[in-house]
């Protein structure tokens, strides 16, 4: 059978979030040509499966129902359909809690890794999530999760922050960066039939960004910070339901992403 082409792929992974699915899927309907829409869920119970297939069936796009081993592997099996089933030239990995309000033409040239214009519900710019690689932070970040330290931990937390601060006041418009916020990313094929799985299964939740950035650099794929593409982002609509630790797989997901990615790519 002969597949279907699309410009863009678009997964959205969900987790009980109900609310705001609609309206994430209309605004990627509205900006975004030449468009399929993959919705994963990852399980719950079959009261929320159920509402999110049935939102999914009525807006035409495609349901995988998963059970639930979190961001990496619900994604992971996204991106296996999607290269089951379609052609495509770019595979979007979206949070649920998004809006599209301005979507720009992709042209070849672009980089691998596309990181747009992301505003939180603060008003919080979230892109680009880190414009260069910092190993002083990253070590302050490890130790300070590694011997519950707040105060190297804030450390780490506050050099990373002014540091991205300053090197994205040097720059403007489109430009290189090293990691992108993992709430709405453009990533060309050839990147996902690369790198396989793309994303870490050892993590459940957080980490993801820092892992893709030194995976897709240790691939020669570059990323960049997109200001003509502008994402709204509630912010925490499948957080506020989760039934675990976020504390406890932050510092999980970092511990093992210092361990594993950052020191063995020293």
């Amino acid at each position: 059978m002969k597949k279907e082409n699309y410009k863009y792929i678009v997964i959205i992974l969900t987790y009980r979030n109900t609310e705001d699915l609609l309206e994430c899927i209309e605004s990627i309907k509205n900006k975004i040509d030449s468009v399929k829409i993959i919705i994963v869920n990852s399980y719950y119970d079959e009261e929320t499966k159920n509402e999110i297939e049935k939102t999914a069936n009525e807006r035409k796009c495609d349901f995988i129902n998963i059970v639930n081993k979190g961001y990496s592997y619900g994604n992971n099996r996204g991106i296996e359909y999607a290269l089951d089933k379609y052609i495509f030239d770019y595979i979007i990995i979206s949070n649920p809690d998004i809006v599209v309000e301005q979507f720009g033409e992709l042209s070849e040239l672009d980089a691998e890794i596309i990181a747009p214009k992301i505003i939180a519900a603060s008003g919080k710019k979230q892109n680009p999530m880190l414009v260069k690689e910092n190993h002083f932070s990253e070590y302050c970040i490890y130790c300070g999760l590694k011997k519950n330290n707040k105060i190297i931990l804030g450390v780490g937390m506050v050099f990373n922050r002014v540091i991205n601060r300053i090197e994205t006041l040097r720059k403007k418009g489109k430009f290189d960066i090293f990691a992108a916020h993992g709430s709405f990313v453009i990533i060309k094929k050839v990147v996902v039939q690369t790198i396989k799985p793309l994303y870490d299964e050892n993590v459940f939740l957080f980490g993801e960004e820092g892992i893709l950035a030194y995976r897709c650099r240790m691939n020669g794929f570059k990323t960049v910070y997109n200001n003509d593409i502008i994402i709204k982002h509630k912010e925490d609509g499948c957080m506020k339901l989760a039934d675990f630790s976020i504390n406890n797989e932050l510092k999980k997901a970092n511990i093992y992403f210092y361990e594993n990615y950052v020191l063995k790519n020293k």
